[in-house]
């Protein structure tokens, strides 16, 4: 870790805003708050704040949340759910139904960071819980009264019980290397040659951006393909004796399988 080898270049502005969070909390020996993380963004803040022996706890306003804040901690001590600063939102169609990317569209369409946002979980094709940073909520309350052309009712939620997490089936996967084209033929189980197709048509982003074909995969990576679903990747289990990575990765589809 300590060359750097385990950070893409184009995530090292992120590193570095892990490292100036890291130099405060030590310079201050005061707690710091993160905005809301993805699974790869979690993966390298905690790897930043424990190299340099802070401790760090996470939320994300429910047990299986894929985006959470972070508490970057001097020293390990007793956390509450409130220290997060997260708002549940319950957001309900009067009147037709919405889609997540219908959701999020209208969330950012008000002008908020997609960082500010939390997971958004739909439950029915007419009711959402969105997470937000506390300070969001009435801004939020406020000025979300539509959902594409739904008309929606928004309410506080204080405490979210039994949602459904993302229904992510585990798989091992072999590849000859960890380029995202061939974890992407493996874990949708398409050729190599479809899966190259899908990338370079921009059908596939890598955590949230378009990337190329080549580009290899890290721990907490998120594979969005277009059509099929999400693919995230857990971890790089080893190698074979046949020199082939063993790669454990997560397999959401947009739709159930016809197969």
């Amino acid at each position: 870790m300590a060359d750097g080898s385990w950070v893409r270049a184009s995530e090292q502005p992120f590193v570095r805003r892990a490292s100036d969070w890291v130099r405060q909390v030590e310079a201050t020996y005061a707690p710091y708050l993160t905005d809301f993380l993805t699974p790869r963004e979690r993966y390298l803040a905690e790897s930043v704040a424990r190299a340099a022996g802070l401790h760090v706890e996470a939320h994300g306003g429910f047990p299986e949340a894929e985006r959470v804040r972070l508490l970057i901690l001097p020293e390990p001590w007793p956390v509450r759910a409130d220290d997060f600063e997260i708002q549940a939102l319950q957001v309900v169609a009067q009147g037709g139904a919405f889609a997540h990317g219908d959701l999020l569209g209208s969330l950012l369409g008000l002008g908020l960071k997609r960082a500010s946002l939390g997971d958004l979980a739909l439950v029915s094709p007419a009711e959402a819980y969105v997470f937000v940073e506390r300070p969001l909520t009435r801004y939020l309350m406020d000025s979300l009264s539509r959902v594409g052309r739904v008309p929606v009712r928004v309410r506080e939620v204080a405490e979210v019980q039994h949602l459904p997490p993302p229904a992510y089936e585990p798989r091992d996967i072999s590849v000859m290397s960890l380029r995202m084209d061939a974890i992407v033929a493996q874990a949708c189980r398409l050729s190599r040659k479809d899966a190259q197709t899908l990338v370079a048509s921009g059908r596939v982003e890598l955590n949230h951006q378009e990337a190329e074909a080549d580009a290899e995969v890290r721990p907490g990576d998120v594979l969005s393909v277009r059509g099929f679903g999400r693919v995230r990747v857990i971890e790089t289990v080893g190698q074979s004796k046949r020199g082939r990575w063993i790669v454990r990765v997560g397999v959401l589809r947009s739709r159930p399988s016809s197969g």
